[in-house]
């Protein structure tokens, strides 16, 4: 497993139409959800004030691109951690893939990225 990474808080909620919005926060701060990797590392995403709704996985657009290496999800699905040996340099977009106790549907994110800036 690479080390520890840049953690990354999301919080999902309903607006008042009940369409599911998207929040990023890393170290405190709003984000895109996006982050630049530099050296192998674990990826982390954690659901916050998300009640009601679990990680399933991600999907990836280009899942061969040899960006992110795994994915695996915690038993509670409230963490979801992308594996990134930052063995080649790219950019890869991918979706969160999220399930909601409100109905039997899978909710997707809107896209983040991972670049790799450099292979080692």
């Amino acid at each position: 497993m690479p080390a520890t990474g840049p953690v990354l808080q999301v919080q999902v909620s309903l607006n008042n139409e009940s369409v599911p919005q998207f929040s990023y926060w890393i170290d405190g701060k709003l984000s895109d959800g996006s982050v630049i990797v530099e050296q192998s590392e674990a990826i982390t995403y954690q659901l916050v004030n998300s009640e009601g709704f679990s990680f399933v996985g991600a999907g990836f657009i280009t899942p061969f691109d040899g960006v992110i290496d795994a994915v695996t999800v915690s038993e509670d699905g409230q963490e979801l951690v992308l594996e990134d040996q930052d063995s080649v340099a790219g950019v890869t977009k991918f979706q969160l893939i999220l399930r909601s106790n409100r109905n039997a549907l899978l909710l997707l994110s809107p896209d983040p990225q991972v670049v790799n800036r450099k292979p080692t």
